[in-house]
């Protein structure tokens, strides 16, 4: 399908005055052979017509023309009515899997002369857009709502999921006991829910301008995700294998769902089996979450005691001596450190 069909796709979308044209014509009944744009190719298989000067478009005008035989052609922008009761004549040699007379004709002058062209059937008001020999129809919003909805649920339900592993995985850490494969069962349960949410929004957008508060209710599910799975793998990964997360992040974007679903073989290309050897984290998430600790210290701090466990076991002289990092810096980091030891239950899901 290329670009340009794709941007034909778009006027079609919910709320688009292409659309609600098509849809007056759909509701009445009347059916319709509507050509976006015209060519040179499209005058040599057309014969008769109105041509309409200077007739902007509107889809109250579109339904009204519809009620002749002939097709109706409209600017490549759907901003005028060129023509209707237009008699098209592509060559009936052209294969077409089509079984109506205007869908047959819609999908042959697509092929011919390299433009899109909407069909709406007058008996089953089914719409369908053709693009060389590339078929869509158009459903009504509400089946798309409908459908939308239910994967929501399941954003939902995914996201609580994912929130759970990432909460067990902080009590695990700070009592030094988190396996490979529970770390990685947090890879697993974001990746999940960032495709899923992905899916989803692709198909809200058939929505049109009704897709607002659902991409909102998306990219809320979504919020923080990204930024979580980076520090987590930047936490657990071997440096020197793994030196850009979201590098990583791509790769495993790039799994098939059997292998996604595989821990197993998760573990193999992320370096972490077996899967029940003890997995020690950096400490970068937890640093993550102290407000105002700038990002250039997170790396001179880590660098310096190279694990969470010897990082919350140093006291506030030790955290001092490291450069950039004042007295009253160092009382906050172990302040926080002391906290997070005292209430193991703690959650710190980063990017909330």
């Amino acid at each position: 399908m290329n670009n340009n069909f794709k941007l034909e796709i778009n006027q079609l979308l919910p709320g688009e005055p292409l659309r609600l044209g098509v849809d007056l014509i759909a509701n009445r009944g009347t059916g319709a052979l509507i050509v976006v744009g015209t060519s040179n190719k499209l005058e040599k298989i057309s014969s008769g017509g109105i041509t309409l000067n200077n007739c902007s478009f509107s889809p109250e005008m579109l339904s009204e023309l519809a009620k002749m035989d002939g097709a109706i052609i409209v600017s490549e922008d759907v901003g005028k009515i060129l023509k209707a009761n237009v008699h098209l004549n592509p060559h009936d040699k052209i294969k077409t899997s089509e079984t109506g007379t205007r869908h047959r004709t819609a999908q042959r002058t697509s092929v011919s002369v390299g433009l899109p062209v909407v069909a709406v059937s007058e008996e089953s008001s089914i719409v369908k857009v053709f693009d060389n020999f590339d078929v869509s129809e158009l459903e009504e919003s509400n089946l798309i709502l409908g459908r939308v909805n239910e994967s929501l649920q399941s954003i939902d339900r995914m996201r609580r999921r994912f929130d759970e592993a990432v909460t067990n995985l902080g009590e695990l850490e700070l009592e030094n006991s988190l396996t490979n494969q529970e770390f990685l069962e947090v890879i697993q349960r974001g990746e999940l829910l960032t495709r899923l949410a992905s899916q989803v929004r692709l198909e809200a957008n058939k929505l049109g301008n009704d897709a607002g508060l659902i991409t909102i209710q998306i990219d809320s599910l979504e919020s923080g995700v990204n930024n979580t799975l980076n520090l987590v793998l930047k936490d657990h990964l071997p440096g020197r294998k793994f030196r850009v997360t979201s590098k990583v992040l791509f790769e495993i974007s790039e799994l098939s769902y059997q292998e996604l679903n595989s821990i197993d073989y998760l573990g193999s290309i992320l370096s972490k089996l077996p899967l029940d050897d003890i997995s020690v984290p950096r400490g970068y998430r937890v640093l993550a979450r102290l407000p105002d600790l700038p990002d250039n210290l997170h790396d001179s701090i880590v660098q310096k005691y190279k694990s969470l466990p010897k990082l919350l076991s140093t006291p506030t002289e030790k955290l001092f001596e490291i450069e950039g990092i004042g007295r009253n810096r160092a009382q906050q980091l172990r302040d926080y450190f002391d906290t997070l030891l005292k209430n193991v239950g703690f959650s710190y899901n980063n990017g909330h």
